[in-house]
């Protein structure tokens, strides 16, 4: 795709300035003591205008151990898939968390710094099919209850937090967890002329992407209404699941830099990291069908039998190169001496090289590309702790 095109030549250029920043970087690698220094736990300690302003850009920075928590309210892409009824345009909202902690060696101006973002994204279009025993009363002898207290009988009880039963029954539209490791080593730059300070990184990156493909259908022996006469016996119901499940585990490494410039108490900063690497991706498939059946279909009706059966599980492998980038921009308030807090904007997109709605089943469950795309953009907000 042209914007894809677009993204990829962006990246090239990105990556090979971050390159030529890294290539001055002539200080040694060196095992240091990260406990050389004094600890200084007084976090709360008020910070004044004044103090910031006759601090140098350098002593804004980092130094010592340093870390930062973030909220992610991310926007992604749906995946790809062999049919054309999938919205592939569309954008689901999902939650996440970054933590990063680091250690900047005072006055050797390098360190290490990891990385682990984690976001979840569970779009799908379903609604609440009514089981045939649709409801236990609770008040009807001595029910047996759970720890939160909600009615069950054996394992047949109401859903949790309803008065019924039912079934979720309907397709997952965009339905994945995103986990990322990275590990970097950091330079620091001497500050620009109004402030401005800057951070080639080199490093490792993981990334995992689990990603659910699935569909199911719900049959009645008495649905759809009217039941006919006479009504067949016994009263039972069909769950059927089709589920994919791929796997991509991302291995590779990647380069990048970080710009900061403090101002008054606000520190306004830009992270920039490109990546590439490996992909080897799984996937799984696995029909499974849910059988009940009922002594009656009134309120209260009981259990006669229940059955699971799951069909024997298809595997296929492939693997990939994946590239990508990572961008942030973001603005932090100084609260305290060592806390700030901050929000700002992230996009993550994976140009190549995901495999999204796996295998799929031929005529029901719909496959996807093994070397599709993945854009992530949102907002982010968190807590920064500098020692």
């Amino acid at each position: 795709m042209s914007v894809r095109k677009l993204a990829s030549g962006v990246l090239a250029a990105l990556a090979l300035l971050s390159g030529a920043a890294i290539a001055d970087a002539k200080d040694p690698i060196n095992v240091v003591d990260p406990f050389e220094f004094d600890p200084d736990f007084r976090w709360f300690e008020p910070v004044y205008d004044l103090d910031l302003a006759d601090m140098k850009p350098e002593k804004r920075a980092h130094t010592g151990w340093f870390a930062t928590y973030d909220r992610l309210n991310l926007y992604a892409g749906r995946p790809e898939l062999f049919r054309p009824d999938t919205g592939e345009n569309r954008l689901d909202g999902g939650w996440g968390n970054r933590y990063e902690v680091g250690f900047m060696l005072p006055g050797d101006k390098h360190g290490w710094m990891f990385n682990w973002t984690k976001l979840d994204v569970l779009a799908a279009d379903t609604f609440q099919q009514e089981r045939l025993n649709r409801f236990i009363d609770p008040t009807d002898g001595f029910p047996i209850t759970n720890t939160f207290g909600f009615p069950i009988r054996g394992g047949e009880g109401n859903n949790l937090g309803y008065d019924f039963r039912f079934y979720n029954v309907g397709k997952t539209l965009n339905v994945f967890k995103y986990q990322s490791y990275e590990l970097n080593k950091t330079w620091r730059m001497t500050p620009y002329h109004y402030g401005g300070i800057a951070e080639p990184l080199i490093g490792l990156r993981y990334m995992k992407l689990r990603d659910i493909n699935s569909f199911n259908q719900y049959e009645s022996s008495i649905y759809p209404p009217p039941p006919p006469d006479p009504p067949v016996e016994p009263p039972a119901e069909t769950l059927t699941t089709q589920k994919d499940v791929t796997l991509n585990d991302m291995f590779g490494g990647q380069i990048g830099f970080r710009y900061f410039k403090p101002h008054n108490r606000y520190v306004l900063s830009t992270d920039f990291r490109a990546f590439f690497g490996g992909n080897w991706q799984s996937s799984k498939f696995q029909r499974i069908i849910d059988y009940t059946e009922y002594d009656g279909v009134e309120v209260g009706s009981e259990v006669v039998s229940m059955s699971t059966t799951e069909t024997p599980a298809v595997f296929s492998e492939n693997s990939e190169f994946y590239f990508g980038y990572d961008v942030r921009a973001e603005l932090s308030y100084q609260l305290t001496k060592m806390l700030s807090v901050r929000t700002g904007m992230q996009a993550i997109q994976i140009g190549r090289g995901v495999w999204r709605g796996g295998q799929g089943s031929p005529g029901q469950l719909a496959g996807g590309a093994k070397d599709q795309g993945l854009f992530m953009f949102g907002a982010t907000f968190g807590l920064n702790f500098n020692h």
